[in-house]
C-alpha cells in the first residue's frame, strides 16, 4: 500500500475520533450537574438529589421575643361562600390582608374549617380582631369552643435541640441557622415568656423544607396551649381547592 494512501486512512481516523471525542464530552456535559453556567446562581443550597426526606418531632424551651402583626384562625362554618367571609373579615378594622381556604375534618362532613393567616395593620389588637371574626354568623357558634386563633410571634431558638422521627425511631441532634424562629403562640402571650414549642420539621439531607412550630406551654403563665392538630398536621384534613389571597389593596 501506497504511503500516501496509508496516510489518507490514518487523517480519516483521526479526524473521525476527534469527532466522536467532542460529541462524548459534549454528552458528560450535559449530563453533569457541577457543569451548570456559573452564572445561573450557586446551586449550594439545594438539596442532593438523591438525598432522602425525613421528617422529625421537635420540642424545645424558648423565650417569645416579638409578636408579629398576623395571627392564624380556624372556626367552624357551614358557608359555601369563602369570598363572602374573606370580604366580611377585611372589613373589620385592623385587618389588612386575608389568605384563607377551606378545609373539611372528613369526606363526610357538613362543614368546613374556614382556616386564614390574617395580617393586621401595626398596634391593631389581636384577641380583640380575632373575638370580633368570630361574633360574625357566618361561623357555627354551637361549636365556638372548637374554635382556633393563635398568633404569629418571634421565638429564641435553641444553640442545639434532639429531633425524633418516629418512623425509624431515631433521634439526631439538630441545629437552627437562626438565633430567631416564627412559631405560632397563645393570643395571651407576651415577650418575655419563657415557652414549651414543639412541632414538626422536614429535612432533606441539610436543608430545611418545613418547619411548623407552636407554642405547647406557657410556664410563665402557668397555661397549657392546645395548638390542634388542625394547624399543626393540615394534611390529615380534605382540602378544598379555591385558596383566595385578598388585601385591602385589589
Amino acid at each position: 500500500m501506497e504511503n500516501s494512501t496509508i496516510l489518507k486512512i490514518v487523517a480519516i481516523f483521526i479526524v473521525v475520533f476527534m469527532a466522536l471525542s467532542m460529541i462524548a464530552a459534549g454528552l458528560l456535559y450535559v449530563e453533569n450537574p457541577s457543569s451548570s453556567n456559573p452564572q445561573s446562581g450557586s446551586t449550594d443550597t439545594l438539596p442532593e438529589p438523591t438525598a432522602s426526606t425525613f421528617t422529625y418531632n421537635v420540642s424545645f424551651d424558648a423565650n417569645a421575643l416579638k409578636a408579629l402583626d398576623s395571627i392564624k384562625i380556624a372556626p367552624y362554618t357551614a358557608s359555601a361562600d369563602k369570598a363572602a367571609i374573606d370580604s366580611a373579615i377585611l372589613k373589620i378594622e385592623g385587618v389588612s390582608r386575608v389568605s384563607s381556604q377551606f378545609k373539611k375534618p372528613a369526606l363526610d362532613s357538613n362543614v368546613w374549617y374556614y382556616i386564614a393567616d390574617i395580617s393586621l395593620k401595626k398596634n391593631a389588637d389581636s384577641a380583640d380582631i380575632a373575638q370580633k371574626i368570630f361574633d360574625y354568623n357566618l361561623f357555627d357558634q354551637s361549636k365556638r369552643f372548637e374554635f382556633f386563633a393563635a398568633k404569629y410571634m418571634t421565638i429564641s431558638a435553641p444553640a442545639s435541640t434532639m429531633i425524633h422521627n418516629t418512623d425509624l425511631n431515631i433521634d439526631r441532634n439538630y441545629s437552627f441557622d437562626s438565633t430567631t424562629l416564627s412559631a405560632l403562640a397563645n393570643l395571651s402571650t407576651t415577650p418575655g415568656d419563657n415557652l414549651i414549642i414543639s412541632g414538626t420539621i422536614q429535612l432533606q439531607g441539610k436543608t430545611v423544607l418545613s418547619l411548623s412550630l407552636a407554642e405547647e406551654r406557657n410556664l410563665t403563665k402557668e397555661k397549657l396551649f392546645d395548638s390542634n392538630s388542625i394547624i399543626i398536621d393540615a394534611n390529615s384534613l380534605v382540602t378544598d381547592s379555591n385558596n383566595t389571597i385578598s388585601d385591602l389593596n385589589n
